[in-house]
């Protein structure tokens, strides 16, 4: 073997500095949600049905379970023990996801509240990034406070001259998406996409007054999506219901279609309280705080260096 050291074992110049860095901030988080209230819980790695997005696809874990892509379903079942204000800091992993943004295994925070929409969460998110924001001090650079906001229909029309929700054309909205939207965004600073079409509402519920538009939000810093947000849905037909569509889109487009999950269901037929809840990309969030642009450089062992 040559004396060469291989890219597995190289890691980019002052990692350690990085990884100290990623450390103060996973305990500023922590810090931000234990002095709110919240509880830390843990949900299982191995899951029955890994998630109801169409477009994710999960790694099989054996015995009919898959990994994780999220804590979502879990988490939500906990709200029904009282636990009014829940978080956790955890692995997920999704399959067939790499690049400068991707990863297939990565850190996520997710966290829930009872007595609070949307709107409540996306105080809180901008909250929690500021306060972030301010314990890295001038290590933190490239965006200001306060966040902008901007619903779907203004960003489709400022950019790509039509409005997605009282015309949609899904083909439509993702080939502007990827040609006309996400060119844009990297000028726009940090700011919360909301309002997005009804029929990308996932696990979000409609907006009362405005069948046309779910109550859901994203944040991007940078060009960067960080996180998804909704006004959880609590009707139990219109679960069981998106958890169909959802199998039957799978098997339309040749892909694995998950089952529904039946432990969530039936804690949304018992009855949850009205909540929010917001998932953040870890890594993503830290890239976007200290400036970097590949998620290589903020995970130790991305696949590279396995």
């Amino acid at each position: 073997m040559s004396g060469q050291p291989s890219p597995r074992t190289m890691f980019p110049g002052d990692f350690a500095a990085t990884l100290r860095l990623r450390h103060s901030i996973i305990q500023e988080i922590r810090r931000f949600f234990d002095t709110s209230g919240y509880a830390e819980v843990e949900t299982p790695l191995r899951v029955p049905c890994p998630c109801i997005d169409i477009f994710v696809d999960a790694f099989p874990a054996g015995a009919s379970l898959f990994l994780s892509t999220s804590p979502e379903f879990h988490m939500k079942r906990l709200l029904r023990l009282n636990l009014d204000r829940i978080y956790q800091i955890g692995r997920a992993f999704r399959a067939e996801e790499g690049g400068r943004h991707h990863s297939a295994e990565f850190t996520m925070l997710e966290w829930y509240r009872t007595g609070t929409d949307y709107l409540g969460i996306m105080e809180e998110t901008e909250q929690l990034v500021r306060r972030l924001a301010e314990a890295l001090g001038p290590r933190c650079t490239g965006f200001s406070f306060p966040f902008g906001r901007m619903t779907v229909a203004e960003l489709y029309g400022k950019h790509a001259g039509w409005d997605p929700v009282t015309g949609w054309n899904e083909d439509r909205y993702f080939r502007d998406w990827a040609d006309k939207i996400e060119p844009a965004l990297a000028g726009l600073g940090a700011f919360f996409l909301m309002d997005f079409p009804a029929p990308l509402a996932a696990l979000s519920r409609i907006k009362q007054g405005d069948p046309l538009v779910c109550e859901r939000f994203e944040l991007f810093m940078n060009g960067l999506e960080i996180g998804n947000a909704y006004s959880e849905l609590l009707d139990y037909d219109e679960h069981v219901r998106r958890f169909e569509h959802a199998a039957a889109a799978r098997r339309a487009m040749g892909r694995q279609p998950y089952p529904a999950d039946i432990g969530f269901l039936d804690s949304i037929r018992l009855g949850l309280p009205p909540c929010g809840g917001m998932a953040v990309g870890v890594d993503r969030l830290i890239m976007a705080l200290l400036g970097l642009d590949h998620i290589n450089l903020v995970q130790a062992f991305p696949a590279e260096r396995l």
